[in-house]
């Protein structure tokens, strides 16, 4: 634990920019919008994740299990959304250099754009926008960023990509479904099976050409 954190929780971040920012790269996206998909990808995981994790026990923000997103604040997703995006646009910065650059300022780059990103977004969402307005700013928000990527209409797995892109995001969706059915919260209400359910054929629509070499992918490419 650091300041009651556990040292998990910052390899389970790492893990999801890792597979999100490994997946966008190999997307027909232009580079610079690619952080907007990975913001993206992200809410895909925690969209399954959160509303079970607290109903077993994980973490919980006291606000009790009929709380907006049944007990997870919507202000989570926006915090989501900018911790993935603003720390993959960290990292791009540097990351197509060849030289120096890239090894020592890339991942500094992402710590401290990334975390400028995360505590201005929070203070935005928090001290500029009235609290009436917070619930449509977060989801006018996320709407504008599926927006921007699917008018660039980007096509996936244009190059090889490494097989933890597809296992970071599934093995999460299963665990979080089978810690459900088994503990019977993830019917407490229905609609997070629903959401369960939707959120893993996404992510199996998303990596169709993995599926394909299940169960030791080593790398898919679609042409």
């Amino acid at each position: 634990m650091v300041l009651d954190v556990p040292l998990c929780i910052g390899v389970a971040w790492s893990c999801i920019l890792y597979s999100v920012m490994e997946f966008s790269d190999a997307s027909s996206l232009p580079y610079w919008t690619r952080p907007i998909l990975d913001g993206l990808l992200a809410l895909n995981i925690d969209l399954a994740l959160d509303a079970i994790a607290i109903r077993l026990g994980f973490w919980d923000w006291g606000q009790g299990l009929d709380f907006q997103y049944f007990g997870v604040p919507y202000a989570n997703f926006w915090a989501w959304f900018w911790v993935v995006s603003s720390f993959s646009f960290g990292y791009r910065l540097f990351a197509r250099r060849t030289d120096w650059m890239k090894i020592w300022l890339a991942a500094l780059s992402a710590l401290i754009i990334g975390l400028a990103g995360v505590l201005g977004t929070n203070a935005f969402i928090v001290f500029v926008i009235p609290s009436s307005l917070r619930t449509p700013t977060v989801v006018f928000t996320l709407i504008v960023a599926c927006m921007i990527v699917f008018a660039l209409r980007p096509r996936f797995y244009q190059t090889t990509v490494p097989s933890l892109v597809f296992w970071v995001p599934m093995l999460t969706h299963i665990y979080t479904l089978f810690a459900g059915l088994v503990s019977g919260v993830i019917l407490a209400p229905p609609f997070l099976l629903y959401m369960s359910l939707a959120m893993i054929g996404v992510a199996m629509y998303l990596h169709r050409p993995t599926l394909e070499h299940i169960p030791f992918p080593s790398g898919s490419k679609i042409q």
